[in-house]
Order: structure tokens, then sequence, then C-alpha cells
């Protein structure tokens, strides 16, 4: 899964005369350091960023975009268009050529023309490097009697030096809303899921339950109260999980039913505990119940718009389990760009599965994105 699609509700920004500033803010919106990427930022109007999409940048071996890439501009010029785009800012990031070399400008021409039917391209840069110091270049600007100039005021400088990104307006706000720093890359995402011992305890014994086609029943109505209670613990601070805890939660995760139910604390209060719990879950869980812990982890961060982290996990419950469906639907629908509150169903659903098993679930308090 190489795209990612993070929508920041309200992600407002002021009329820029210096695109150094956006430029900065990338590594924020995306919440990673991008490597040999192409990045899109839509606007809706001057100040409200409505989705930002990052895309590995595939060339040729002669490093003209590919075939595929090609395509891939049109999919997310018509991606952009559904978002009510009124412009659109490219920003190749790619260490392969200089800046300014012919192949990058190669790249603006193409996704210019695949962004014209969604409010037009206001501008393409290209760095090698998205670090403090890195000098960026404007390699496409719209004609002069262009009217699509969002988000920027004046006249596009040249070129210019990027500001430190871990400082920005953008980083600084995510790290208050979300408790999280830039990470250094994509990588570095998948490292967070990383597997771990299964227990401490001295004489492991992990058990890996294996999925059965049942109608919902008592075991799965145990089992769902069995996970509520833990994360309530979990929430309290004792995030001390047995081996049998571990045991019984991995029997529970494995009921797509109790998986449905727990689909719905993605957009409640505890959604910060449930994402600490998902992802602990999913290190130290076998397969297949690392693929259900991986996909309720990977469904509360497209909820919340995070789609770099989003399609990580997807991705590790696909490894995990590779015919592990919902992961697989979902990982589609993120690669495919659909919005979040399309898919906020889900979420809604899981209220009457919980109730059917005899659980009541707190109540949302959060919006899916976008």
């Amino acid at each position: 899964m190489t795209n990612s699609l993070s929508i920041q509700p309200g992600g407002h920004t002021n009329p820029m005369p210096d695109p150094g500033i956006l430029l900065a803010a990338v590594p924020g919106l995306l919440g990673f350091v991008p490597e040999q990427s192409v990045v899109l930022v839509a606007f809706r109007d001057r100040r409200t960023v409505s989705a930002t999409m990052r895309h590995d940048l595939f060339l040729t071996k002669s490093g003209f975009p590919s075939a595929g890439m090609r395509e891939l501009f049109g999919t997310l010029g018509t991606l952009a268009e559904s978002y009510d785009a009124a412009g659109t800012v490219a920003v190749i990031i790619d260490d392969r050529y200089p800046p300014t070399d012919k192949r990058y400008r190669k790249v603006a021409e193409v996704a210019e023309k695949s962004f014209r039917k969604a409010g037009g391209m206001s501008a393409v840069f290209a760095m090698n490097k998205a670090a403090l110091g890195a000098e960026w270049h404007t390699i496409w600007r719209p004609p002069t009697e262009a009217a699509c100039v969002l988000p920027f005021e004046g006249e596009l400088p040249d070129t210019g030096t990027l500001s430190d990104p871990n400082a920005s307006p953008t980083a600084l706000e995510r790290a208050v809303n979300t408790g999280r720093r830039i990470l250094s890359s994509r990588s570095e995402i998948a490292a967070l899921l990383e597997p771990e011992p299964h227990c401490a305890d001295e004489e492991c014994r992990a058990q890996s339950p294996q999925p059965t086609r049942h109608v919902p029943g008592r075991s799965d109505a145990r089992g769902l109260a069995f996970t509520l209670a833990t994360i309530s613990r979990f929430d309290g601070g004792d995030t001390h999980l047995s081996c049998e805890d571990l045991n019984g939660l991995a029997e529970a995760l494995v009921s797509i039913h109790v998986r449905d139910a727990l689909l719905g604390l993605s957009l409640t209060g505890l959604r910060g505990t449930c994402e600490d719990f998902w992802r602990t879950l999913t290190k130290r869980l076998p397969a297949p119940a690392r693929a259900a812990a991986a996909t309720l982890l990977g469904y509360l961060h497209y909820m919340a718009g995070e789609g770099a982290y989003a399609g990580i996990a997807f991705q590790t419950a696909h490894d995990a389990d590779p015919e592990y469906n919902l992961a697989n639907l979902l990982d589609t629908a993120l690669f495919n760009g659909m919005r979040p509150k399309e898919l906020s169903g889900l979420a809604e659903l899981a209220y009457d599965i919980a109730e059917r098993l005899g659980a009541e679930l707190p109540p949302p308090v959060f919006a899916a994105a976008g």
C-alpha cells in the first residue's frame, strides 16, 4: 500500500506569499517525512486544506513518469475533484536528480493535465528532501492569465530554503492534538507494529485460535464483555496483559461478531486508549488474531483521517492473514480515496451488534473525518 489520504478537518492555512510555509508543513500533514514521493495538497479555498495525498514517485529507467504514474495522476485528479478542490499544490520530494531536472518538470506537466478538472494546479515544487535547509524550486506555475493560484498571494519565487518541518505550526498542532511527533519515514510507522514477545510470563502458552463461521452466541457475548472490561482497565492505567489475558483476547477477536462490535469504539472517547490497545495486541498476538487487531487499528486511523497509519495497519493485517477480508476491503477503499465518513456506517452498525451481544458501547463523541 503506497497511497495515503490524510484529511485534516478544519485544517486551515493563512494565505501565504511564501510557499516555504506550505512546503515545511507537508511532513506534518502526512505524519512522516516522505521520500521519493509526490505529495498533492488540495485546497477547498484559500485557507482550507481539504485533502493531502501522497504516492511513491514511480519513474522509468530513463527517469520519466511511468505509465502507471500517469494513470495514477488521473485517479488522484478525480479524487481531488470529489473533494471540491479549488486548487492543488504538488510537491515532488526525490533525491534521484537535481530538483530542476527536466524529468521532474515532465512529472509536473503530467500532473497538471490531470488536475485541470479539479480546479487546476496552483504550482509544482521540487526538492531533494523535506528537511531543514533543503533547497526547493518552483518547477511549474500557471500561466499569468490563469486564475488558480490558491493558496498563494503574489508572484511565486523561483527557489527558497526549507524551514524546520518539525517546528512548523502543522507539526506542533499534530503534537498537541495526537501526541505524535513527525516520524522520520513511512517505514518508521511500520516499525511501530513489529511483532513482540507474546507475554512476560515465565511459561508462556500463547494460543492461536482459528475463526469459525457461526451465528452470534454466548461465547461472543463473553468475548466482547471480556475485551471491553480489559480496555476499561487499560484506560485506567493498568496496561499489564498476562498470557491468559492475551489468549482470551485472541479468542474474542477471531470472532467477526466481536470484531465488528468493537469497530464502534473508533469514534468514542476511548479512541486514544483503543489505539494503544489495538497496537499492543497487533504486536503481541499471533495470526489470525493479529490480523483482527491490526484491522481494528487501521479502521480507527481511517476514521480519524490518518491515511498513512491506516494503510500500514491494513498491510500488517494482510501480511498476517492474506485472506482477511475486512482489512483487504478497507485497504482498497483507502487506496481508491473513499472518504472516512462514507465508511462510518460500520461504526454505527457496531452499536446494534454490541446490543445483540448484551453489551453497551460508550456514545460516539467524534465524527469521521472528511
